[in-house]
């Protein structure tokens, strides 16, 4: 008698086991994501970081804050978030006149949906004549608004050593 309900207590916790694991999801409405051609929205991608590149030796601020959505952040490296366009167009301006003369972006790779892309990639930074002053990587969300993609968040860093900070010298400030 012992036997057999211990064999049938095993049965019932195996069976038990066994229907716990088992995907019981059968609704046919699962939720899913837009489906998008990567392969497309990379090309397209690029073309926008071709025209933001142009954009960048040309110097011409406006036209890049363009480029971003109308609630984007630019988050760069040793700054403040920046957001909207017009405090976005003042940064670009302000860089231009630091000496910033071009910029050369290299995606990737692309992930998303129809409404919101990721993209990483890296980036090479040169001043007026054409020296490379930096260099890193960046991640940059791209929203769909008004039919277009625009820059909804970017966020880049150097891959360049920090400067050394000015040596200590005990007594002097």
């Amino acid at each position: 008698m012992k036997r057999i309900l211990t064999t049938i207590a095993l049965f019932a916790i195996t069976s038990l086991l066994f229907f716990s694991c088992k995907d019981d999801d059968t609704s046919t409405e699962k939720e899913t994501m837009p489906a998008i051609d990567l392969a497309a929205a990379k090309k397209t991608i690029e073309e926008a970081n071709v025209a933001f590149s142009d954009l960048v030796k040309k110097g011409d601020s406006t036209a890049l804050a363009a480029m971003y959505a109308s609630d984007a952040k630019l988050m760069g490296a040793n700054m403040p978030s920046i957001t909207g366009t017009n405090n976005i167009s003042a940064t670009f301006g302000e860089m231009f006149r630091m000496g910033i003369g071009g910029v050369t972006l290299t995606t990737s790779g692309i992930w998303g949906n129809e409404s919101l892309l990721s993209e990483e990639g890296t980036f090479s930074l040169m001043d007026k004549a054409g020296k490379e002053i930096d260099k890193g990587k960046y991640i940059v969300l791209w929203k769909m608004e008004d039919g277009k993609w625009k820059i909804f968040r970017d966020c880049w860093n150097s891959d360049l050593p920090m400067p050394a900070p000015a040596k200590y010298a005990p007594g002097k400030k």
